[in-house]
């Protein structure tokens, strides 16, 4: 083991101490910089009520649909939807 001077050990404590500064101001800057950019979502338009009610339409024929086939069971008990292939287990 080779023996360490005084200055050598505030030496290596002193570009510990630098690193760790730097990749806080960096994670900080990564931060604030993710912070400040515009959404993607913002970028949408807004549906209109017409295309909600489609898409409602849509996933409520196809969640009747599942259900009539038996791809997706109601629990009463639990109250919630289990799909079929998951829960053959059971």
């Amino acid at each position: 083991m080779r023996k360490m001077t005084l200055t050598d050990i505030q030496n290596i404590k002193r570009l510990s101490d630098d690193a760790v500064e730097h990749s806080l101001d960096y994670s900080v800057a990564l931060f604030r910089g993710r912070k400040q950019q515009p959404q993607q979502a913002d970028n949408l338009p807004p549906r209109s009520p017409d295309e909600i009610k489609a898409l409602n339409y849509l996933a409520r024929n196809k969640l009747l649909t599942a259900m009539s086939n038996g791809t997706v069971q109601y629990d009463a008990e639990r109250r919630v939807l289990r799909l079929a292939k998951y829960t053959t287990g059971e």
